[in-house]
């Protein structure tokens, strides 16, 4: 009895270092691969680095970067991330200095520079069969933008405690949002118009209207094209990001449109109208509406 015990307590304490060892093993290999995709971004070997990657691989940058979003699969990180980087910080470089694994999950302490600056950021990477399936960072970006090209002032924006902040050039695929946006309205394609607000839209009417939520934006919406039949034309849109009172980054659009309207007699008339764009995750979260009736 006592030799079974024996064999069965060996056998247990060669499992459990197999399973250690196993677990170890499995550590190596997934931060091995993390860390093939840091080394050859650093070599700038863009083919290389495509390697590193499956094919539809999911990329999440943060909200307030230009390239802020979603992207799926290498060659679009590429050209829609890695690109603009480059434009902002000719001297970007991303030094992982620790890499933790968990399963096939891998946190990356990294130390960034950036404009002549240097932060610290945490990356996180889903590991699948030796390739990354997904990616996420969490860079601070009012920190870097505020030392990229990009940062040179284009406004100042006020709040009610006197105290001020610079606003600074957003990203030009911003401007295209209000341009479908739009085409959305003219097209009727209340549908559309939903999916690019957020759920927690808010619009306030030129007339001092509030309108809360996409049910009561349709519904307005829907009201004005059938006594009004509205049709707008863009004139202008300025991207802009800025810090809000709490020092958290925003992204803006200041646009400038002209809407044309048929009364129930068929005159019409033309109104100029100013529009302030908050934008959060790439959908329109709020709209604030001036207008003026043109003259004839």
């Amino acid at each position: 009895m006592l030799v079974r015990s024996v064999f069965f307590a060996a056998v247990f304490s060669l499992l459990g270092a197999c399973a250690a060892d196993s677990h170890k093993n499995n550590d190596a290999a997934v931060i091995a691969a993390a860390k093939a995709g840091y080394d050859a971004f650093e070599a700038g070997d863009m083919e290389a680095w495509a390697q590193t990657q499956a094919p539809d691989s999911q990329w999440e940058m943060p909200k307030g970067f230009p390239y802020g979003g979603n992207y799926v699969g290498p060659q679009q990180v590429i050209d829609e991330v890695f690109t603009p980087i480059g434009e902002l910080w000719p001297d970007f470089k991303v030094e992982p200095t620790a890499f933790h694994a968990a399963g096939n999950v891998v946190f990356i302490e990294t130390k960034m520079t950036a404009g002549g600056v240097t932060s610290d950021s945490i990356h996180k990477a889903v590991i699948e069969n030796g390739k990354y399936a997904a990616f996420q960072v969490y860079d601070d970006a009012g920190f870097m933008m505020a030392h990229s090209t990009a940062s040179a002032s284009i406004g100042t924006q006020y709040f009610e405690d006197g105290s001020s902040r610079p606003l600074v050039a957003g990203s030009g695929a911003n401007s295209q949002i209000w341009m479908d946006y739009i085409a959305a309205h003219n097209e009727r394609d209340f549908e559309t118009i939903a999916a690019m607000n957020t759920e927690d839209f808010r619009g306030i009417a030129a007339h001092g209207e509030i309108v809360e939520g996409n049910a009561a934006h349709a519904a307005f919406l829907q009201n004005w094209v059938a006594t009004e039949n509205p049709r707008w034309k863009v004139w202008w849109v300025i991207a802009n990001d800025g810090e809000n009172a709490d020092g958290v980054m925003e992204e803006w659009l200041a646009t400038g449109n002209v809407v044309t309207i048929t009364g129930p007699d068929g005159a019409q008339r033309r109104a100029y109208e100013t529009i302030d764009v908050l934008l959060e995750n790439g959908k329109v979260k709020m709209l604030n509406v001036a207008s003026q009736t043109m003259p004839e």
